[in-house]
């Protein structure tokens, strides 16, 4: 079947932006709802039978009892798939044939894809909950606004077809897909223009886009002079928002740019506030954080796995999401909202941390900090195809590449050594997963990622 677009990324209610601490009774639901789809899981969901094990029991506190069980990954979700993560109470045939769910397959930025058993009332309501989280978001998005896509069309809307698609076919709902090409290298100048006359016509109140997908098109928009509508918000959502990608995303949008962060499996997870911090979807998921190791940057850096509340028909409890994340810990946000946990930042996937000559920890935004202050840089991409190894793919501005090149290479020295050989070239395009996203960071060889919280002693 097609894929539907999840978003990243109705009717909301205007709310008041909180400004005191929580109150007991949020924290007190919270606690509830962590409870409730705990107990859930455990007794009536099939693919959780072997965890009861590790579950100290009811007289546990609910931390406790969370901390007690492992974490769900992707692996789980195939071999239990299609019914193991529907409560027993639930008939999956007849829910099907209703159109209260469907399969749906995972974008997936490398060749791990999951097909879910997805709820599209429980997506919708996770976003128009996490809407509230950003001023600008909670005043434009109402649930009936005009909102276009640009993204890889094998991450949203009708998905990816060989022959061009009419604009009616690519609008579901409220939003338009404008991008029919899995790599935005492959864009001719008619396609730019054809995406900017759409845009135009459609005169979105929000542009949702992947940001390496959005940067190319602002870049070549840019450089031929097209004018394009102005939205009232921007989300940025499918892949990390390079420094590098924004530089070039501003140069034709002015509209608030704000990050929304989740999965197809758990929804919306975080949203980026009017501040700049990403704050916790927290009355639809519970988020536990992991720590790395101090060497590698915790105890604010580390991993999360997400719990999902208010999914009657899919249990998700403790999924590693697979990325990095970064505590806040500038003290209350200026926005005024203080429920949740609160993070600076997002540093990319768990999966592209590669290590320096100490055995030290490299994110992907360390990476990016790095490499975006070099000049008439639009586009990296680091390959390790064996240990001691490097290739740097850039894109690059007209007569820029010998001295950007130059820069890049030794930006990477400073991070991991003389010891390793680095090579950069210039590319017209960088290399995209099958999914049509594009990874930082590919490495060729294995790597133990879990000891960057496992301790080796």
């Amino acid at each position: 079947m097609a894929n539907r677009k999840r978003g990243k990324k109705t009717t909301v209610r205007k709310q008041a932006t909180p400004k005191a601490p929580a109150r007991p009774d949020r924290q007190s639901r919270y606690r509830r709802l962590s409870r409730e789809t705990l107990e859930l899981a455990l007794n009536e969901v099939p693919g959780y039978a072997e965890w009861r094990q590790f579950d100290p029991g009811p007289k546990a506190g609910v931390d406790e009892r969370y901390a007690a069980l492992p974490a769900l990954t992707k692996r789980e979700l195939r071999e239990h798939f299609p019914a193991g993560f529907v409560p027993r109470q639930r008939e999956l045939g007849p829910g099907l044939a209703a159109g209260e769910v469907e399969f749906a397959q995972t974008s997936g930025s490398t060749d791990d894809r999951v097909t879910l058993v997805f709820n599209p009332a429980w997506w919708e309501a996770s976003e128009r909950a996490a809407w509230a989280l950003n001023r600008h978001a909670r005043d434009a998005a109402v649930g009936r606004h005009r909102e276009a896509v640009l993204a890889s069309p094998r991450c949203v809307g009708p998905g990816y077809s060989a022959r061009p698609l009419s604009v009616a076919e690519r609008t579901i709902g409220r939003h338009l897909y404008v991008n029919q090409k899995i790599n935005p290298a492959t864009w001719s100048d008619g396609d730019v223009r054809r995406m900017a006359q759409e845009i135009n016509g459609y005169e979105p109140v929000a542009l949702e886009g992947d940001p390496a997908y959005l940067a190319a098109f602002a870049r070549r928009a840019s450089e031929s002079g097209i004018e394009v509508c102005q939205p009232r918000l921007i989300f940025l959502t499918y892949s990390y928002p390079s420094l590098v990608y924004l530089r070039q995303i501003r140069q034709v949008f002015s509209a608030p740019l704000i990050s929304s962060y989740g999965s197809t499996e758990t929804g919306h997870v975080f949203m980026e506030c009017e501040a700049g911090r990403l704050h916790q979807n927290s009355g639809h998921c519970r988020v536990d954080f992991l720590p790395w190791l101090f060497r590698h940057g915790g105890p604010r850096r580390g991993r999360i796995l997400v719990t999902v509340f208010h999914n009657p028909w899919f249990v998700v409890l403790r999924f590693d999401i697979g990325d990095v994340a970064r505590l806040d810990d500038h003290g209350p946000c200026p926005c005024g909202r203080r429920s949740g946990m609160v993070l600076q930042a997002i540093e990319g996937r768990v999966g592209d941390v590669t290590f320096d000559p100490e055995g030290n920890a490299v994110t992907v935004a360390d990476l990016d900090a790095a490499l975006a202050r070099v000049p008439g840089l639009s586009g990296w991409q680091l390959d390790l195809p064996r240990p001691g190894e490097m290739r740097l793919r850039v894109q690059v501005d007209a007569g820029a590449a010998r001295r950007a090149c130059r820069e890049a290479r030794e930006r990477l020295r400073v991070i991991y050594g003389e010891g390793v050989r680095i090579e950069a070239a210039a590319a017209r395009a960088l290399q995209h997963e099958s999914s049509g996203k594009m990874r930082f960071v590919r490495t060729a060889y294995p790597v133990d990622l879990a000891a960057l919280w496992r301790s080796k002693r």
